[in-house]
């Protein structure tokens, strides 16, 4: 396997699926990722904010993730990282444990100084300096000013999330360059201090080479107010399975970021005309909750304190099983929107389906779609998620053209879109076989949101 990668299977990539199968695959783009939504999360509301414009709520987060990002370099703080792999009855089968600081040394310099020697028992994956380096630079998302122009930033409404009122936004790189790594995913900005309190996503790409396939599990990091000023990383959680073609793992992770104590001479950050953290800018920590936010598995909504970071006992075999999270309660849908808003609303669901297959955005994808989602192809196949997610991340999905002739039916929380569109998919190197279908997409209203649960498909005579 190549050198960058989040994780490493100790596997060699299986050979190319058949040019039939990988298109009936292809409407298959599922989720990957744990659903998001919480327990302590309030649905979505999909409204556009009042007396500000979308493109000023970019603006001035982006300008505050600056000072963000300035302010954390004068403050010195420990990392502790916890990684466990767990078997089919959820008992660990293997754990990578580690802690450092980041500090300053004498010159001035920022420093990692290792607390104590990693402990590694993984036997199925291994981690890498570029494993690292995302537990270090990319579990903390920082989107500046400096970095708005490489992302595409798409606005989805407005939600309230560990009691806080945020703007809610799915972010994606525009473009990749080769050894440079990306977020992928959601993020929540304060809708009074125009902060980001959390953000949940993944490392973007994930690499397949000759050498064998590095996979990213989704994660969500939760910020806390440190110091009446500042909104830094207070605990990040993943569970997620990785899919790699023969096998797939179950991955837990978690990274507490404790002990935040400021460094040097005291200095003054002005933003907007005032000093950020003075009492005309923020809100006490008694208007805002406690900065410590509660949090837990992305797939355990019930889960109300975050886990402590205890030492395993030796025999990881002989440690207590892991309680499988439980299903998530059904959210409460807002009242139905009117049916020419929820008509609109799909059919520029669907083209953004089509746009973001062909870019390869996959979290985009796997949060329109829903876990249980299926493709029924035109000779009756059904196709699980996870092997359409592995095409469009290695190239072989192809691309897809706007979708035509769309007609929308509503019931409800549920609605069905019928429509067609060209899909052109790599047969080989040098060649492209492109064919019209005719699709059937049944969508589902959950929490305020509309995600694809089916896909019918059909070819068309030209």
């Amino acid at each position: 396997m190549g050198p960058n990668g989040r994780w490493r299977a100790m596997m060699t990539p299986c050979s190319p699926r058949l040019c039939s199968i990988v298109l009936l695959v292809f409407l298959q783009v599922t989720s990957a990722f744990p659903q998001m939504q919480q327990q302590e999360d309030r649905p979505l509301d999909p409204s556009l904010p009042e007396g500000v414009t979308v493109r000023a709520i970019i603006n001035r987060f982006a300008a505050q993730e600056q000072i963000y990002k300035q302010a954390r370099e004068h403050y010195t703080y420990r990392q502790v990282v916890r990684m466990q792999t767990l078997d089919d009855r959820g008992f660990p089968d293997g754990e990578y444990d580690d802690t450092f600081d980041v500090t300053v040394n004498d010159q001035g310099e920022r420093v990692t100084k290792q607390v104590s020697q990693p402990r590694d028992t993984l036997k199925r994956i291994r981690v890498t300096s570029e494993d690292i380096d995302d537990i270090r630079n990319r579990l903390p998302f920082v989107l500046t000013t400096d970095e708005i122009p490489d992302y595409n930033i798409r606005y989805r409404g407005q939600q309230d999330t560990s009691g806080t009122h945020a703007y809610v936004f799915d972010i994606s790189p525009k473009a990749m360059e080769e050894n440079r790594r990306y977020f992928e995913g959601r993020i929540w900005v304060d809708s009074n201090q125009y902060q980001i309190v959390k953000s949940a996503g993944k490392a973007v790409p994930d690499i397949y080479n000759e050498n064998g396939e590095n996979l990213f599990p989704s994660f969500t990091t939760y910020r806390e107010l440190v110091d009446g000023k500042y909104w830094f990383p207070s605990y990040t959680k993943s569970d997620d399975y990785l899919h790699f073609s023969t096998d797939s793992i179950h991955v837990v992770e978690t990274v507490d970021y404790i002990n935040y104590k400021r460094f040097g001479a005291e200095s003054r950050i002005i933003f907007d005309g005032k000093q950020v953290g003075s009492d005309e800018s923020q809100p006490s920590r008694d208007q805002r909750g406690s900065g410590n936010r509660q949090s837990g598995p992305q797939s355990s909504p019930t889960q109300n304190d975050r886990p402590q970071n205890n030492a395993t006992p030796a025999n990881p075999q002989q440690s207590a099983p892991v309680q499988r999270p439980r299903a998530p309660q059904q959210p409460v849908n807002p009242p139905p929107q009117p049916a020419q808003y929820v008509q609109q609303a799909l059919m520029s669901l669907e083209q953004e389906i089509s746009d973001v297959i062909t870019k390869r955005e996959v979290s985009i994808l796997n949060r329109i779609l829903t876990d249980d989602y299926h493709l029924i192809s035109a000779n009756g196949d059904s196709e699980s998620k996870f092997d359409f997610l592995s095409d469009v991340q290695k190239g072989r999905a192809g691309t897809f053209r706007q979708p035509e002739n769309m007609q929308v039916e509503v019931n409800g929380d549920r609605a069905i879109v019928i429509g067609e569109r060209e899909e052109s998919i790599p047969t080989d190197r040098n060649r492209v076989q492109t064919a019209r279908v005719r699709f059937t997409d049944t969508f589902v209203r959950r929490a305020g949101e509309w995600f694809l649960i089916q896909t019918k498909e059909a070819g068309v005579r030209r």
